[in-house]
């Protein structure tokens, strides 16, 4: 099956809430690379890369786990590409 990366800005509902403590709580979906993003006044985005199957849904199941994680306010899906091996 093909793979697509999405890449998705995360935010916590608390400034005090640690990136990885975020990341680490996110099951079933596999976290290529993430970079922090600083938004204001202490409040940092998580901008994360993950791998996912090409299916019909897209990227409806991994914004589903996002948007049901305690620690997450909202999400901004920004962009999804295919994943491209190198030869």
């Amino acid at each position: 099956m093909t793979k697509v990366i999405a890449r998705v800005k995360i935010l916590p509902k608390e400034i005090t809430t640690k990136p990885e403590e975020i990341l680490n709580s996110i099951n079933g979906f596999k976290l290529i690379k993430y970079q922090i993003e600083p938004i204001a006044f202490g409040l940092n985005a998580i901008i994360a890369d993950f791998e996912l199957d090409d299916a019909e849904g897209g990227t409806d199941p991994l914004e589903q786990a996002l948007l049901t994680n305690d620690m997450i306010s909202e999400i901004e899906v920004m962009g999804v590409s295919n994943a491209r091996t190198k030869l």
